[in-house]
This record gives structure tokens, sequence and C-alpha cells, in this order.
């Protein structure tokens, strides 16, 4: 997990320093913000890698070529209300960037202001199929969306021969979305979802 937050950061700052005009001077401390549930596993962990990912950048000089790293942390606690105004506060600070939210549903919500603001909003845990770059020009999903991983539940159902199925699904944003997309999976397959 820090191999990949340094790698991340290092796209980040190499789309920075591409997309800046050349006479625009950057700050010394370049701010990063994150936003996760740190009470949750993914939190505690990707909280541990960022900071370890920063800190090894920090220590080598030639990646920043004499800029810093300053990681700001905020708890989202996967609620989208809540994780809106942690975004905001984070976007106060004047982050360049933003790393989560592990939520879809603090990601809807997130990735709004983030494209107003025209701050990318980095996931690597928000699947919701409906997060598009389309509506969400800012928002980079490094995750597969629940597209893919419906299609793949939809081909071994249509292996078995099963025409319907019963889905057992969480009743949210999150939930709902991901059994949308395996309802068009399954329609692709002549299969359905008992609505019963």
């Amino acid at each position: 997990m820090k191999v990949y937050c340094v790698v991340l950061f290092q796209c980040f700052l190499f789309a920075l320093s591409n997309g800046a005009a050349d006479t625009a001077p950057r700050p010394a401390l370049i701010n990063i913000g994150a936003l996760f549930n740190f009470n949750s596993t993914i939190g505690k962990v990707a909280k541990i890698a960022i900071q370890e990912a920063v800190d090894d950048i920090n220590s080598n000089s030639s990646i920043l070529n004499g800029y810093t790293l300053n990681l700001a942390l905020k708890e989202s606690v996967c609620n989208g209300f809540l994780g809106f105004v942690q975004a905001i506060q984070l976007m106060q600070k004047e982050v360049v960037a933003i790393i989560g939210p592990q939520s879809s549903a603090v990601t809807h919500m997130v990735s709004l202001v983030a494209t107003e603001l025209q701050i990318p909003l980095l996931s690597f845990a928000a699947t919701d199929p409906t997060i598009k770059p389309l509506n969400s020009p800012f928002f980079v999903r490094t995750t597969l969306c629940d597209d893919y991983q419906m299609t793949a539940i939809s081909e071994i159902i249509d292996q078995f021969g099963w025409r319907e199925i019963v889905a057992v699904f969480h009743n949210d944003d999150y939930g709902r979305n991901g059994i949308a997309a395996l309802d068009d999976a399954l329609a692709d397959k002549l299969g359905r979802i008992d609505s019963t």
C-alpha cells in the first residue's frame, strides 16, 4: 500500500507540474488531503501508508526539488454529510488533491465540490458505477467499478444456466447502484433479479 501511495503522489505531482503554467510560482509547501474513516480497517491502513509515502517523498530531495508535501487528514466516518463538511475544510487548506473517500456515498457528495473547485479527487475504494468522469471530471478511480464485478458475477450465473436469482444487498445508494449494475449485466445474459 505504501508503494502504491508513493506512485499516486508522484502521478499527482507530475500532473500538477505539467498542467501548471511555467510563469506561475508554486508554493514551497504542497498540501495533499486525505479523507477516510480512520476507525475502519481500510482507513487505518490508508493513514499509515499515505503518511509513510509522504515521509518517503519528503526525505528524497530528488523527487520534489526543494518542495515539501504536507498531509492534511480528515475523518469522514463514511457519512455523506460529514464527509462533505470535512472535504470543504480540506479545500480551505488549499490542498492540490484529495485522496479518498473510501465510500461511494461520501464520494458522490465530495466529487461535486471537487469538480466545482477543480481539485483532483483520487479514490481507491469508491466503486459505484454511477460516478463517471463525464459527471465528475476531477474524480480519478484507481480501482475497478462495480460494472466489472457485476459482469463477472453475471458470467458465473450464466455459466450455471440460472435465469433468475435473488440478490441480498444493503439498501443504500452503494447497494442499490451495485444491484442496478448487476441487473444490467444479467439483462445482457437474458437473466434477471427476482423482485418479489
